[in-house]
């Protein structure tokens, strides 16, 4: 009697692992039922627009400079640039791309890769560029810079003096 009862617990047990895989598989099929001609038109960066830009990646047109460009990466302006590389505690540097005739924005390329264009914000002296939410102020006065981060406001790149 033992044994038939361990017979029937295990057909049961083996019934249900069944049933398991078997709902688990039309599952699966039920959402990967797209059409492959529907996948195969839209590759990834496949969205440009009429100039060629990725949207999706975050380019759009300049005309100003006639490229496909990151908005918050660069100023779209097509005032003349002024280029300055400061030279900073640690081995670190800045790159600050400013538009004298149309100063609203300082393009930044820093040496840890990260590139960002940062609106001009007030100040009582010097030229002062930060994020809307002020976790990223970059300062200049005369020749020399600093970059704050966080809202604790950390100087992340100190005692930068032009090159």
């Amino acid at each position: 009697m033992k044994k038939n009862i361990k017979l029937l617990i295990a057909l049961i047990i083996v019934g249900i692992i069944i049933v398991a895989c078997s709902l688990y598989y039309r599952k699966n099929d039920a959402v990967n039922t797209h059409s492959p001609s529907v996948v195969s038109n839209q590759s990834v960066g496949g969205d440009r627009d009429t100039h060629g830009c990725i949207g999706s990646a975050g380019y759009s047109w300049c005309q100003a400079k006639n490229i496909c460009e990151r908005s918050w990466e660069s100023y779209c302006t097509s005032a003349v640039a002024k280029t300055v590389t400061f030279s900073c505690e640690g081995s670190k540097t800045i790159i600050a791309t400013f538009y004298p005739t149309d100063d609203k924005f300082v393009d930044l390329k820093l040496s840890d890769e990260r590139s960002i264009s940062l609106p001009r914000a007030v100040s009582a002296s010097g030229a002062r560029y930060a994020k809307d939410d002020e976790t990223l102020v970059f300062w200049n006065k005369g020749d020399t810079a600093f970059i704050t981060e966080g809202k604790d406001a950390v100087e992340t790149f100190s005692k930068c003096v032009v090159k």
